[in-house]
């Protein structure tokens, strides 16, 4: 399926200097899942593997980085929820009842009781901690455990440059990006169960059926899976092929057909009772009703749910789409995913993209251009997504990343040259 013409998929791999990338696009309908359930829909373009000229197929499997983090929230509620403790829970109460020695603590200067009002929520909401993208191990070596990357302090830092997760902010209170609370939450899972958390959730990931089955775990190297090298920008691949990453954080691996597979039943649970796969409708809608605003409208366009940005979007007079988005950024890969999961054009079903590539912030340019295309393709989509004016967003080559921290240029890129084309309502509401 082409739902951008092969030629200008190539041009713009070229243009940007990326070698692969793979798309996955969830169109509504039927498509052998129920009238409403959708089905996914690929499109590959370019390598895998420059050096041993091996395409992308698409099963290739890529680090999908930061949308790890929506999978890992969805395991949190419904784990938690199992055992009848909800969402407002404090977390330092849980490692010592876990049995953990780590407790959060409050950094110098600020209140000690701040480390006690840290909540599960909170981990995930981005509203807790710091420590915000997190940094990648070389295959070849041993992966440090979580609880010995979230120990550092100023006198001991932690391994491969792991910043202190002393708390700077009230929790609650304010938005600011945390890989950190999504590594504590690991640390806590794998305490409670005594095992890795790659199997811990490997049970989860079963019940979405094909969406493990084309390629989606926590497993760092699986037998049978072909996975994509991961490149800089001047085309030299990363260390080893790819980094290993905290795994809640930003270490999931798949395709982008599983990933649109798993966030199609995401989209189905909020919406149906009696939920989707292995996604509970409660889950679904505590994960996509949004809070209100704490500071991530700046960073991403956006309202924070749990392990997921949530916006709503509509034309003029009618009721709005409602659409998940988070984007990905580890050493080598870029991705994001956009996914209408309610309104009119939700109908017949969740319509959006899974965007995986391989490179660094080049590729945050390919991905914004193929992110623009499909959202104009009317083979991607039959019926175009409604509630997007494209005046609203620089062209391609208006933005620079010059003078930008690394840690934004993923969110502003993505902000600047597309998501500002979604026209938000007057007044937002409905949820």
């Amino acid at each position: 399926m082409a739902f951008i013409p092969a030629t200008e998929l190539d041009a713009l791999l070229k243009k940007y200097n990326v070698p692969g990338v793979s798309i996955a696009v969830i169109q509504p309908g039927d498509g052998g899942n129920g009238p409403t359930g959708g089905r996914v829909v690929t499109q590959v373009a370019g390598k895998a593997s420059v050096e041993a000229n091996i395409p992308v197929f698409a099963e290739t499997n890529f680090e999908i980085a930061s949308l790890s983090k929506t999978l890992g929230a969805a395991f949190m509620i419904e784990y938690f929820e199992a055992k009848g403790v909800q969402l407002d829970a404090n977390v330092n109460e849980l490692l010592r009842s876990a049995g953990s020695k780590f407790q959060l603590r409050a950094g110098e200067g600020n209140p000690a009781e701040w480390a006690e009002q840290v909540t599960l929520s909170t981990l995930c909401d981005h509203s807790g901690l710091g420590m915000h993208y997190v940094n990648g191990v070389p295959l070849s070596k041993p992966m440090p455990s979580a609880l010995e990357l979230i120990s550092g302090t100023a006198e001991k830092p932690a391994p491969y440059g792991y910043a202190s997760l002393d708390i700077v902010k009230q929790p609650g209170t304010k938005f600011g990006y945390s890989g950190g609370g999504f590594i504590v939450l690991q640390h806590l899972l794998e305490t409670m169960e005594g095992k890795p958390i790659a199997d811990i959730m490997a049970p989860f990931l079963a019940k979405a059926g094909t969406a493990v089955a084309q390629g989606l775990s926590f497993h760092q190297d699986l037998p049978g899976k072909h996975y994509a090298v991961g490149y800089k920008e001047a085309g030299e691949p990363v260390q080893d092929g790819r980094l290993m990453f905290p795994p809640l954080a930003a270490g999931g691996l798949g395709s982008p057909a599983a990933l649109a597979d798993w966030l199609r039943q995401l989209a189905i649970a909020y919406k149906r009772p009696e939920g989707c796969g292995g996604i509970k409708h409660t889950t679904a809608r505590k994960m996509l009703i949004p809070g209100p605003d704490k500071g991530s409208d700046a960073f991403m366009h956006a309202l924070m749910g749990v392990g997921v940005f949530v916006f709503e979007a509509a034309e003029a007079g009618q009721p709005p789409n409602k659409w998940m988005l988070h984007q990905a950024a580890n050493d080598g890969f870029r991705g994001l995913y956009l996914v209408c999961f309610d309104g009119p054009d939700a109908e017949e079903g969740p319509k959006g993209f899974v965007l995986l590539s391989s490179s660094d912030n080049n590729a945050m340019f390919l991905n914004c251009a193929v992110t623009r295309k499909l959202l104009q393709s009317k083979e991607a989509f039959a019926t175009l997504p409604r509630g997007l004016d494209w005046s609203r967003v620089m062209s391609m080559d208006g933005f620079s990343t010059d003078g930008m921290k690394q840690a934004e240029i993923v969110n502003l890129g993505l902000m600047e040259l597309c998501l500002k084309a979604f026209v938000k309502p007057v007044t937002s509401g409905g949820y």
